[in-house]
């Protein structure tokens, strides 16, 4: 392998190796509270959201310029999102309407 190859293998390498440390992050829902209540995380983390209750919870953004769904998710169901706009996510459940996290994305 000449030194251009070997300097493009390290890159490739070094590339791979940061797509593979963004991070993940986990909320859980049970009852009618996410945990954590609030994250801040760097742009292109990943949260996964798991259900731990015994009810349906759903993962509804609706802050303009940044609004997702999720869906339903049933007890026992996970769903993730990778955040990649920075911004301050309003994260609530349609179906309980105390049920906020806030995800801070840098």
């Amino acid at each position: 392998m000449g030194p251009l190859s070997h300097t493009l293998a390290i890159g490739a390498v070094i590339a791979a190796a940061g797509h593979a440390a963004a991070e993940e992050h986990v909320v859980k829902m049970a009852g009618s509270q996410y945990s954590p209540q609030a994250l801040t995380i760097a742009s292109g983390g990943t949260v996964r959201f798991v259900n731990d209750g015994t009810e349906n919870h759903d993962v509804f953004v609706p802050t303009a310029g940044l609004a997702f769904d999720l869906g339903t998710l049933k007890p026992g169901e996970e769903a993730s999102y990778t955040f990649v706009k920075a911004g301050t996510y309003d994260i609530e459940c349609v179906f309980h309407a105390s049920m906020l996290t806030v995800v801070e994305v840098q």
